[in-house]
């Protein structure tokens, strides 16, 4: 077992080729490497002196014995990618355990008026109710209104971006000719790169007045908020859902117009279903950009956490679990840091799964694009 991992590690660093004196290289390079780490760890004040030592020594290996040094950072960034991961995870949860051996259910208050439940999907059988939703004075720290808040701007956000992202990627891929392509594909892109608080800037200063105007709103709500970031979920639903209509076999559409079909015909029964998958993992990944959204969202609609009255009313505001984070941890109190903790909590597991069935559909999709079952 033991000489099966050793000789699968060795095969890792140096390949099927080793050339002579690459172990040589490569154990000096990770022993710098090693020493760096622990330096940063234990010793901050010799840390630059050893980086130093490790950037000469993997210098001077990568020009003797470039493949096995290349192998060896590659496997040191993958090594600390999966690490980071990890530790940022458990951190998160154990941060997160306080919050829920104290309150418990009590994270989940569902509201009362006039003494009695509010309709709230009938959990109100199953969960405790209070008035008191988040109050850190008095201890009461419902997630409950921020929950259905992020429910009511992940929906106006992916009625935004859902149809306008999709109608988009299958004009890129299937109507538009290659110049028109080249243009609007990179043009549509450009808008991931616009930072979040210009957005939520943005949606505040022209949305606001035009909803006061045009709805006689008092002000920023969930409409403003979920347009806004559906706007920002769209360069997402559109480059993979580009992605997933262009990597359609061209075989399969020139066949269905050699038999007459029309353009629309082909893209309605050949491109559409054979990328469905990959048009479902744009969704998805599009809908947990919409939920993962802090700063637009903190920056049009910073509001108390309290329930919509009635529970659909989209000129209401509240604050999201993004926004409740980002509004309250720099003033929070120990007790409120714990609980801010299991909002993160909730947020990494929706995130997280959205994007490992995405990850699934898409796999889906290769495995039937090559024929394979």
């Amino acid at each position: 077992m033991l000489h099966q991992v050793w000789v699968d590690v060795q095969h890792t660093l140096f390949g099927t080729d080793e050339a002579e004196g690459s172990r040589l290289a490569v154990g000096a390079s990770a022993g710098m490497l090693l020493a760096t780490i622990g330096a940063f760890l234990f010793a901050p004040a010799v840390a630059l002196p050893v980086l130093a030592g490790f950037v000469i020594i993997t210098a001077i290996g990568w020009i003797t014995h470039q493949g096995a040094i290349a192998r060896l950072l590659t496997l040191f960034a993958t090594v600390l990618t999966v690490l980071t991961v990890f530790l940022i995870t458990v951190f998160l949860f154990v941060s997160a355990l306080p919050a829920f051996t104290e309150h418990g259910s009590g994270l989940l208050l569902v509201p009362v008026e006039n003494g009695e439940p509010r309709w709230f999907f009938w959990l109100e059988a199953v969960l405790p109710t209070g008035e008191t939703f988040w109050n850190p004075l008095s201890g009461a720290y419902s997630l409950i209104p921020a929950i259905w808040a992020t429910v009511i701007v992940t929906f106006i956000a992916g009625a935004v971006a859902i149809p306008l992202g999709l109608f988009g990627a299958l004009f890129i891929a299937e109507v538009a000719d290659d110049r028109l392509r080249e243009i609007i594909k990179p043009g549509v892109e450009v808008l991931a790169g616009i930072p979040s608080i210009v957005y939520g800037f943005i949606g505040f200063a022209v949305l606001n007045s035009f909803i006061q105007d045009s709805f006689l709103d008092d002000g920023a709500s969930f409409l403003i908020a979920g347009i806004v970031v559906g706007i920002m979920a769209l360069p997402t639903i559109v480059s993979v859902g580009e992605d997933a209509l262009s990597s359609v076999p061209d075989a399969m559409g020139d066949g269905a117009v050699a038999m007459g079909a029309t353009e629309w015909q082909k893209m309605k029964s050949i491109s559409i279903p054979a990328a469905f998958s990959g048009i479902s993992a744009a969704v998805i990944l599009g809908l947990g950009r919409a939920i993962g959204e802090t700063m637009a969202v903190a920056a049009i609609m910073a509001a108390g956490v309290d329930f919509a009255n009635p529970l659909f009313d989209v000129f209401d505001a509240s604050a999201t679990l993004t926004s409740l984070i980002a509004v309250n941890y720099g003033s929070a109190s120990e007790s409120t840091l714990d609980v801010l903790f299991v909002a993160g909590v909730m947020l990494f597991v929706i995130v997280a799964g959205m994007s490992i069935v995405s990850q699934y559909i898409e796999r889906q999709m290769k495995q039937k694009l090559k024929g394979q079952s």
